[in-house]
């Protein structure tokens, strides 16, 4: 081979250690002659040198028991019907260690278009094969830890309700029966008992709402946004009237969803729109949807061949600076005072919740006094 060049050499030469840099060994059969070829890292693999005599029978050998008839069977099939196949299983070498072989074969012709031959290749993946088994306990153990604490607060917060709702009663019986004779400092006493019992429920009650987005419901329906939609308006009708507020949509678009999630998902963001609505404006907000194209939003990552529908939800609020965009999908965490604006700081942490359970996206934009809007991508059917 000419210095500084290559050509169809450059592979002739370099095919002999192809087989050590890919952890792997060839093997042929010719249907017509019955002969079978070995390379030597077919050899190498099993741990064998390649003087050793090799048959079907003494491969077969080396396969572990509860791989034996899934090897067999393939390998049979491919001699006599010509059935290409693609399998893995585990072996123990000739020096007693265990490797985890990927097989896979493809069937070529002769000169005429006859099928002559059936080639193969072995793979040691064994490497990949732990990682992937590791990674797979790993996910059993984080989804049994998150189950297990998504229980806990689920029962925390529930036991916990009945003896709040006992120290606000009781607290209430006592300022109504007792209120006028209390000096003044143990009426303020008396008031912020109930007012932080207050707060203490309604935590509670948004942390069990959390809870219950973490449990997989029992199915995916094709649901229409419209009628979900339709549905929040219907049950957030008191605070809608009182509080001026105005809802325009435009939802014609049906997704593949959990339909109360759905539910929650618009009624946590209408809630928030009229919550941190401007004092000396009635609240407007405007809800809309689009299919989009995927690659209008690299940054989200979104799945190749999947429709996407974009939702927007438009507020005309106090709004927030947006450096804190990200950090109000957290969970307890608030941009304003509680006193101010009342709150656990989990209606939008359950949005994103609801979001990350669709396999989708949400974000938000706004400038402090120009109002809010929040993005949501949902794909049209879930895979």
């Amino acid at each position: 081979m000419h210095p500084g060049k290559l050509n169809a050499d450059s592979f002739v030469e370099i095919f002999p250690h192809l087989e050590n840099i890919l952890h792997c060994g060839l093997y042929a059969y010719n249907f017509e002659s019955k002969e079978m070829f070995w390379s030597k890292g077919f050899y190498d693999i099993l741990g064998l040198d390649v003087a050793t005599p090799m048959t079907e029978e003494f491969f077969f050998g080396f396969v572990n028991a509860e791989n034996l008839d899934l090897v067999t069977t393939s390998f049979k099939n491919c001699k006599e019907n010509k059935t290409p196949y693609k399998i893995e299983f585990s072996i123990k070498t000739a020096r007693g260690l265990f490797k985890r072989i990927h097989a896979e074969t493809y069937c070529s012709d002769d000169p005429l278009g006859k099928m002559s031959q059936h080639n193969g290749v072995i793979k040691d993946v064994t490497e990949s094969y732990y990682y992937k088994r590791a990674l797979e306990q790993k996910i059993i153990q984080l989804d049994k830890s998150n189950r297990n604490l998504q229980e806990f607060v689920y029962a925390a917060s529930h036991d916990l309700q009945e003896p709040l709702r006992k120290i606000y009663t009781f607290t209430e019986r006592l300022n109504m029966k007792f209120g006028k004779i209390l000096p003044s400092e143990g009426t303020m006493f008396v008031k912020r008992i109930l007012s932080s019992t207050r707060n203490m429920q309604t935590l509670l009650s948004d942390l069990l709402n959390f809870s219950r987005v973490s449990f997989d419901e029992k199915k995916l329906e094709k649901i229409s946004i419209n009628t979900c939609l339709k549905n929040v308006i219907a049950e957030l009708d008191v605070i809608i009237e009182e509080t001026k507020t105005t809802i325009s949509y435009d939802l014609f678009k049906e997704i593949e969803a959990y339909p109360s999630q759905i539910e929650q998902l618009f009624s946590n963001l209408i809630n928030n729109a009229i919550k941190f609505r401007k004092a000396s404006i009635p609240s407007k907000i405007n809800i809309t949807a689009e299919i989009i194209d995927s690659s209008d939003f690299v940054r989200f990552a979104l799945i190749k061949d999947v429709e996407y529908v974009k939702i927007k939800v438009q507020d005309n609020g106090i709004g927030f600076d947006q450096e804190f965009s990200e950090k109000i999908f957290m969970i307890f965490q608030r941009l304003n005072g509680k006193s101010e604006y009342p709150g656990s700081g989990i209606g939008l942490a359950i949005c994103k919740k609801i979001v990350d359970n669709h396999h989708g996206f949400i974000g938000a934009n706004s400038e402090i006094n120009k109002g809010a809007t929040f993005t949501i991508l949902l794909p049209q059917t879930q895979y």
